[in-house]
């Protein structure tokens, strides 16, 4: 990987290359990033599924339940950052930027009906995201919730199913090698990306 990188660019173009491939298979190093959201001045960190990755926008799409705790804030605090490391590769790519709850319904359908049906059926529960259970897992409290789910759990489902889209304006990129760490870091302009070399 080092080889291929002569100048900032290069490490950046390779780093969204990576993204790219992340979201066709969930063996990638990067198929699943950390993200890091604020809330009443406390940082809250989770590890969520990258489900698109929008190569020529630099835009990061990810699912979620509505009713989670980090759509709440999201909606009062939308500045994030996301942390994706791959241990083979050897490779650390973050992204800070602005999330967004996708407005455009036709988008929000495809990726529903383009999930899996274990996927969708996680969002047929009536039970919240966070909310105190009085049993071991929701599964147990709604037991007839089964693939294929009934039109009334689609519909549920349906509801509670929420795409998120990430517009970064800032990325950071650390290469690992044992002949010299690369870093670079990224900015987002009115003209298209700009980056420099940075201390490792």
């Amino acid at each position: 990987m080092i080889e291929k990188i002569s100048k900032p660019d290069d490490l950046f173009v390779l780093a969204l290359e990576e993204m790219a491939k992340a979201t066709g298979t969930a063996k990638h190093e990067f198929h699943t990033f950390t993200l890091g959201t604020v809330h009443r001045g406390f940082p809250y960190l989770r590890t969520v599924v990258l489900r698109k990755f929008e190569r020529e926008c630099v835009n990061i799409l990810f699912h979620t339940d509505i009713r989670s705790a980090k759509i709440d804030h999201l909606q009062k605090c939308p500045q994030v950052s996301l942390l994706s490391y791959g241990y083979k590769l050897r490779l650390q790519v973050s992204f800070n930027g602005v999330a967004y709850i996708e407005k455009n319904p036709e988008i929000t359908q495809y990726q529903f009906e383009n999930s899996s049906e274990d996927a969708q059926k996680c969002y047929a529960y009536g039970a919240r995201p966070g909310s105190i259970l009085h049993s071991k897992t929701k599964e147990e409290l709604q037991p007839d919730i089964q693939s294929p789910l009934t039109s009334g759990q689609l519909s549920t489902a349906k509801d509670n199913f929420v795409v998120v889209r990430i517009v970064p304006d800032k990325c950071d990129i650390l290469c690992l090698h044992h002949s010299g760490h690369i870093r670079v870091r990224a900015k987002r302009t009115p003209e298209g990306w700009v980056s420099d070399f940075i201390t490792a």
